[in-house]
């Protein structure tokens, strides 16, 4: 009988793994608000100077439903940011979004700054932060900022942001989000701290902007 009961609770634990992630994958997708070729060409005082496509191979990899790759510069200091914004309907198994942390270093960058750092107060009053990297590659330095945007939390870590995506889909079925990445060179000459307060402003303004493209 020991047995019997044994193996019943193995099946029953198996059954529920089964149906849980049958539930999951059940999404609901959520188009996005607006276009993201509808995003604003001044953000803050940053202007875009460019906009541009992804070969057919990185988009083939990437598997985003809109994305969007532009530069901005802003006129006071001539500096120039890279601002990238993957958004997805839904996320099931190969198609969730690409973290910088591995992309990067794929790429033939190598981290040499890896931290958080503070970006606003929420509607609570409560600090949200984001990732900040400083990388290099053959005597070139940048500075990259991203985070994940998911049903409007703005969440710098990959587990939270997957620990959210199961807790929304369990509730809403909901599986969509975004990943917002900006990058800044870094030249001999710049301030490493004046830059980081520059994309930070920027990043706090586009937070603004993104709402009204993003799903809540």
């Amino acid at each position: 009988m020991r047995l019997n009961s044994r193996l019943f609770i193995v099946a029953a634990f198996l059954l529920l793994t089964v149906s849980v992630r049958a539930w999951l994958n059940t999404s609901v997708p959520v188009p996005l608000r607006r276009p993201l070729i509808e995003y604003p060409e001044k953000v803050g005082d940053w202007n875009m100077i460019a906009s541009a496509k992804l070969s057919d191979d990185v988009s083939g990899v990437l598997k985003a439903d809109d994305y969007m790759l532009r530069q901005y510069r802003q006129d006071s200091s001539g500096k120039v940011i890279d601002m990238f914004v993957a958004y997805y309907k839904t996320q099931a198994a190969g198609e969730s979004m690409h973290s910088p942390k591995n992309c990067l270093p794929g790429s033939g960058w190598t981290p040499v700054v890896n931290d958080r750092v503070f970006l606003k107060n929420d509607e609570r009053g409560q600090p949200v932060e984001v990732n900040r990297y400083v990388i290099e590659n053959g005597g070139e330095r940048a500075l990259v900022l991203y985070w994940y945007q998911e049903n409007g939390r703005i969440i710098a870590s990959e587990y939270w942001g997957k620990f959210y995506l199961v807790w929304d889909a369990m509730k809403t079925r909901r599986r969509d989000g975004a990943i917002v990445r900006l990058l800044i060179p870094l030249h001999k000459s710049d301030n490493t701290q004046e830059t980081l307060e520059s994309a930070l402003q920027f990043a706090r303004a586009s937070t603004n902007d993104l709402p009204a493209f993003l799903p809540n």
